[in-house]
C-alpha cells in the first residue's frame, strides 16, 4: 500500500468524492438526495481546489494499480478559510448547490467542529472502501497522519468521531486517542452528535 498525496490526473476522483461522501452520508443525502448527486458535487471542489475539501488537503491509500482504497483530508490549525470556501463553492456550483454546501458547514460547525490550535493537525475525513475494510488501512491511515504531524512540527492530531460509530471509536481509543469533549443534541428523541479526540504527540 502507498499512501500519497493526491493527483486529480492519476487517481479517481469519482472514488475519492464517494469515500468522501461516506463520511457524512446523512446530512448529504438530506441537501443532495443521494450518493451519486452528493459525490458530483464534492468531486467538483475537490478538483477546483482552495477549500476545506479541496485536493491539496487530501491524501489517499492506494495499490500498485493507483486504486484508490482510503482517503485523508486534513489540515494544519484552523487553516481552513470559511470565506475561501464559500467563493469556491459559488464558483464552482451553481447557486443552489453552494448554499447547500454552506448549510452543510453550518451544522458541521454547531456539531461536530472543534477548536483547534495554530499546532495542530486536524483529520477532517477519514474513509476506507468498503470493500478494503478489515484489511488495517485505517490504522494505516492513522499512522501516516501521526507521521505526517510530526514532520509539521504539530503538537497534536485531532478528530472527531460520530457517537454512534462505535466501531471508529474503538480503532480511535486503540490507537491512542482520547475523548475531550462531547458535542451532541436531541433529534426526534434520539441524541446526534460527536466526540472530539486527540492524541498528543511528545
Amino acid at each position: 500500500m502507498k499512501f500519497i498525496k493526491l493527483d486529480i490526473k492519476k487517481h479517481d476522483l469519482n472514488k475519492v468524492s464517494e469515500l468522501i461522501y461516506e463520511t457524512d452520508a446523512e446530512t448529504l443525502n438530506f441537501l443532495f438526495k443521494n450518493k451519486i448527486n452528493s459525490s458530483e458535487r464534492i468531486a467538483k471542489l475537490v478538483k477546483t481546489g482552495d477549500n476545506s475539501r479541496g485536493y491539496e488537503k487530501i491524501h489517499v491509500v492506494t495499490n500498485d494499480d493507483n486504486q484508490v482504497l482510503g482517503v485523508l483530508v486534513a489540515s494544519i490549525g484552523d487553516d481552513d478559510s470559511v470565506k475561501n470556501d464559500f467563493i469556491t463553492y459559488f464558483k464552482t456550483l451553481n447557486v443552489f448547490d453552494a448554499l447547500k454546501f454552506i448549510l452543510w458547514d453550518i451544522f458541521d460547525f454547531f456539531t461536530s467542529s472543534v477548536d483547534l490550535d495554530e499546532c495542530d493537525y486536524y483529520l477532517a475525513d477519514i474513509a476506507v472502501d468498503e470493500e478494503c475494510r478489515g484489511k488495517g488501512i485505517g490504522t494505516f491511515i492513522l499512522e501516516k497522519s501521526l507521521e505526517l504531524a510530526r514532520e509539521k512540527g504539530c503538537k497534536r492530531v485531532v478528530l472527531d468521531v460520530y457517537l454512534e460509530n462505535k466501531e471508529a471509536l474503538k480503532l480511535y481509543e486503540r490507537f491512542g486517542f482520547k475523548i475531550y469533549n462531547k458535542k451532541s443534541f436531541r433529534l426526534f428523541g434520539g441524541e446526534k452528535g460527536v466526540y472530539n479526540m486527540e492524541y498528543n504527540i511528545n
